[in-house]
């Protein structure tokens, strides 16, 4: 059985995310003008997710190389954590981010 992840910033489209622990989530920089700061601030959300172990690999020098940084993460709730507080950089582009192989996607600004 599937859930579905909803977030009330409407920042991000609902992401459907099975039951259970270990998810696996991948992480990529897109920044091109700060992409330093904005893994600082991605780094800072993997470790509150994951646990510092899962920081091994994530570096200024991989992500200038295109590094797409992978770890696990234990719960669902950790999961919709991390999504809801990375939910800003993946509307501003800055940010791709997978969870269990599915992207997460900004929500598509709708005017009237």
């Amino acid at each position: 059985m599937a859930q579905i992840l909803k977030f009330p910033s409407k920042k991000i489209e609902p992401v459907t995310v099975r039951n259970g622990g270990k998810h696996r989530i991948s992480v990529e920089v897109l920044d091109d003008v700060r992409p330093r700061r904005t893994r600082w601030r991605v780094q800072f959300e993997v470790q509150e997710a994951a646990g510092c172990a899962a920081l091994k690999g994530f570096t200024d020098r991989a992500v200038a190389q295109g590094y797409r940084h992978r770890f696990e993460v234990s719960s669902t709730r950790a999961v919709r954590r991390f999504v809801a507080e990375t939910s800003g950089l993946v509307a501003a582009g800055r940010v791709a981010i997978w969870i269990d192989g599915l992207r997460v996607r900004p929500q598509v600004a709708r005017s009237a």
